[in-house]
């Protein structure tokens, strides 16, 4: 028996349903030992006892600062709680055992194997030396995600496999994807640059800023590839079968305008949504390894390698705020641009200029940038100390934190004169008011510090009382300098959920992001050739995605000179800003990489009303896509 009828009995083997069947159960028994293995692993005790507080009470009135194992204590349960969930490791062993099954089930089990040995002799050599060791990984990492996406993206053909146009459509553009050569090379560098991403994360630095680097680099770009390939391939493949009159075949089906339009998109949204579930469940399970990685400061993950504390600083700030679904709490201003006291000082400020100069603020524009600058120089004016001064700041929507009894971690920076990295000052926070908690803290200046303080500081009314002395109130010395703290200086914040589940749903809102993009793209391609449609493609596509960003140049941009004399020019540049800002708002507004990878909450409330905003806009543009579909002279088109 030669090579290849050996070749060609595996193949008839693997595609048996008694292979099938017992390959299936092999693959479900393995991943349940493994599960259980693991688990045990993880959840079995410290290599070290955790330190026990001290028996001696802290004095009274004192808080974490003076004591940094009382600091920690509030939050050690739910670290140590982190270390023991299985939660990821489930994700892991269930995405990897559905995917074996996967290839099973299409009769590719003994092939995938034999690839997966051939990678193992390439990238296992590679992995052994410290020269070579990112190398293996980029090659093994890209094997990996390369056959995931390659299966699921016959489990997309299957799924949309039956009888109807509107999915066979679908299905032609699924294998459009791997026919066209812009859309391979897309692919290529998507799966090749997420699987070369670990081997540029610096080790030296705290584990808490690789973790970060890797989630918004891991999900930023992919998104960001992902969307380009989007919009070029939802062009192409309608504007392409128009120029090579293929689409002339399609239409004499019949297929109705209407299904064709669907189909398209349900393709490429099919398709979008493989290559997003392969690199978000990479930087997912990859984010889980990291974590258990050790910290700085640790001599193994979750245990210090100092005696004399409980959980190390980027230990702390890892587990409570990067991975993590925080709802955040700045201070609540006293004063508000809108209340009747800061119009009336308006009022006065304008009334006394115009003692001197009768022309002050007569236009809207400059009276806006006076109320502006006057509430900006009341807002620092706010958060400022002076030496051995006292203020007193309010946070308000703390009541769940209260309910909960959840530890809340006060994020906080100090500025003071330039912000010399040699410099530190002390600052006293004493937080509530029947039974303070008093903080004193040495602090170096224009960089954030955390620490976690307890939920019963929080008042019956979900309200948090703190207040701020530019000193030492202890040995009552105060700093030299006024200090003063910007926004987001002063921040409490608390867990309100599972970073994993949050992940999931800051997904779910790209994906949408994703479907509304290819609708937009196919609905220009309908009517315009596919350099243009390309073109006003990603034009709209910047446009949305910095419409926040333009919504806060407009507060800084200004159509007057020095004289006040209005530049026309400026004007109308404004209102066009102004009108796609608008236009591009409700989609603008929905960032969730930027919230995964600051620990924010994404609520339920968020996701559904974002999902709703894309899917109208979607649902607005696939009718306009018809219309227009419907009135094009397809029979005449030359492509030219």
């Amino acid at each position: 028996m030669n090579i290849r009828d050996a070749i060609r009995r595996l193949n008839t083997l693997q595609r048996s349903l008694a292979f099938k069947v017992i390959a299936s159960i092999v693959i479900v028994a393995a991943a349940t030992v493994g599960f259980a293995a693991y688990a045990v692993y993880r959840t079995a005790p410290l290599a070290a006892p955790i330190i026990e507080p001290p028996e001696t009470p802290a004095p009274p009135r004192t808080g974490a600062a003076d004591d940094p194992i009382e600091s920690t204590r509030l939050a050690l349960e739910q670290i140590l709680s982190a270390r023991t969930d299985t939660t990821a490791l489930g994700v892991g062993v269930a995405a990897v055992a559905g995917l074996a099954l996967l290839v099973t089930w299409f009769g590719l089990a003994l092939t995938y194997l034999a690839l997966l040995a051939a990678v193992a002799l390439v990238a296992l050599p590679l992995l052994l030396a410290d020269e070579t060791r990112n190398l293996g990984l980029l090659a093994g990492g890209a094997a990996v995600l390369t056959g995931a996406f390659t299966i699921l993206l016959e489990a997309a053909r299957v799924a949309l496999a039956g009888s109807g146009p509107v999915r066979a459509v679908a299905r032609n553009v699924l294998a459009e994807a791997v026919r066209m050569k812009f859309s391979l090379v897309f692919i290529v560098i998507l799966i090749v640059g997420l699987a070369a991403l670990p081997g540029v994360l610096d080790e030296s630095q705290p584990l808490r800023y690789r973790v970060q680097t890797f989630m918004s680099f891991g999900t930023g770009l992919s998104y960001w590839v992902i969307a380009v390939l989007t919009v070029l391939f939802s062009a192409a493949t309608v504007a392409f079968e128009q120029r090579d009159r293929i689409i002339w075949q399609t239409m004499t089906k019949p297929v109705a305008p209407w299904q064709y339009v669907l189909g398209k998109w349900l393709g490429v949204t099919a398709l979008s949504g493989v290559l997003l579930a392969v690199c978000s469940t990479g930087v997912f399970l990859f984010v889980d390894y990291l974590r258990t990685r050790p910290a700085v400061g640790e001599r193994e993950a979750y245990v210090a390698a100092s005696q004399d504390e409980y959980v190390t600083e980027d230990r702390l700030v890892l587990e409570t705020q990067v991975l993590a679904a925080r709802v955040t709490v700045d201070i609540d201003p006293p004063v508000k641009p809108t209340d009747a006291e800061f119009r009336a000082a308006v009022e006065e400020f304008i009334r006394n200029e115009r003692v001197g100069n009768e022309s002050f603020a007569r236009e809207p524009a400059e009276r806006k940038k006076v109320e502006e600058d006057l509430y900006k120089s009341w807002e620092r004016a706010y958060r400022a100390v002076p030496p051995g001064g006292f203020k007193h700041y309010v946070y308000k929507g703390l009541a769940q934190a209260r309910a909960a009894n959840a530890p809340i971690t006060f994020r906080h920076r100090v500025d003071a004169g330039s912000n010399a990295p040699d410099e530190f000052v002390y600052v006293t926070f004493v937080f509530g008011t029947e039974s303070p908690q008093i903080y004193v803290r040495r602090m170096s200046l224009g960089f954030y510090h955390s620490m976690t303080i307890p939920a019963a500081v929080v008042e019956s009314g979900g309200e948090v009382r703190l207040a701020v002395a530019n000193g030492n109130i202890q040995n009552g010395v105060p700093n030299p300098d006024t200090i003063s703290f910007p926004p987001g200086g002063l921040e409490l914040s608390y867990s309100a959920g599972s970073y994993r589940a949050n992940f999931a749903r800051g997904v779910l809102l790209l994906w949408a992001k994703l479907a509304f993009l290819s609708m937009l793209t196919i609905l220009a391609s309908t009517s315009l050739s596919f350099p243009v449609t390309c073109l006003v493609a990603f034009g709209a596509f910047l446009a949305a995605e910095g419409s926040l960003y333009m919504s806060g140049a407009l507060e800084h941009f200004r159509t007057e000179d020095e004289q006040g004399n209005v530049n026309h020019l400026l004007v109308v540049a404004e209102w066009i800003t102004l009108g796609v800002a608008w236009v591009f708002s409700g989609y603008g507004e929905i960032r969730p990489t930027v919230k995964l990878v600051e620990g924010r909450l994404i609520p339920w409330a968020e996701v559904a009303r974002g999902l709703g905003v894309l899917a109208a806009l979607t649902a607005a543009l696939y009718g306009a896509a018809v219309l227009a579909f419907r009135r094009r002279e397809l029979a005449t088109y030359s492509g030219h």
